[in-house]
């Protein structure tokens, strides 16, 4: 497959082609939950770009293990032009996999310039869940079986990630406030997905935030 260009400014001399954007390539171990949340931020901003890294090869069911994320990362980004200011985010979770493993794509990632880690503890419904509670200490949660039963509780009518997104900024500062953990790797509890929100969301001004939730809620109904 060739390299893709992707929404360089119209009208500009090709010696001097720039992007009026920034591109968030996101890579992530689940397959369902996380691409139905990532893909929601899709047209957020005319300032920003949210890419969901698909693994062409596995689209229903693609390996989750952290190395095959790694892997569709570097996979996307051998073809697709992407310049300095992008960014690339694996989202992964912790209760699945040993420390040394997901040590090893941290590091790999060290490596890279603008590659980040994004880890969620046990899981990414932890994410999901400081969308709405500011303080999980109560829901007793110590498996990724208690997030998606806290989730499910939360959620009668069944996970409909437009509910959530538009609160992104409650989850961000409601998992900053709760996330004690120093460097990348978040305690029981805790996400670090914050993180990817928060460098995602100063881009995106006040009217272009409100005009994205009035057009989640209207779909909404």
């Amino acid at each position: 497959m060739g390299r893709v260009k992707r929404g360089y400014v119209r009208e500009i001399p090709s010696d001097e082609l720039k992007r009026d954007y920034r591109l968030f390539a996101i890579a992530c171990e689940g397959s369902r939950r996380e691409k139905e949340y990532f893909q929601q931020l899709e047209g957020l901003s005319k300032r920003v770009v949210v890419e969901y890294i698909e693994d062409e090869q596995y689209k229903s069911n693609p390996p989750s293990s952290p190395l095959h994320v790694l892997r569709r990362a570097e996979d996307y980004v051998r073809t697709n032009d992407l310049n300095d200011e992008d960014s690339i985010w694996l989202v992964m979770d912790v209760d699945r996999w040993g420390g040394k493993t997901l040590s090893e794509v941290h590091d790999s990632c060290l490596q890279k310039a603008n590659w980040h880690v994004a880890l969620s503890n046990p899981c990414f419904e932890i994410w999901l869940l400081y969308h709405t509670v500011e303080d999980l200490s109560n829901l007793r949660i110590s498996t990724g079986k208690d997030c998606k039963m806290s989730l499910d509780e939360q959620s009668p009518g069944g996970y409909d990630p437009k509910r959530y997104i538009v609160l992104i900024n409650n989850a961000i500062a409601n998992a900053k406030v709760a996330d004690k953990s120093k460097g990348w790797f978040p305690g029981p509890g805790n996400t670090k997905i914050y993180e990817l929100a928060e460098s995602l969301m100063k881009f995106v001004s006040v009217r272009e935030f409100n005009d994205f939730v009035e057009r989640m809620r209207s779909d909404l109904g």
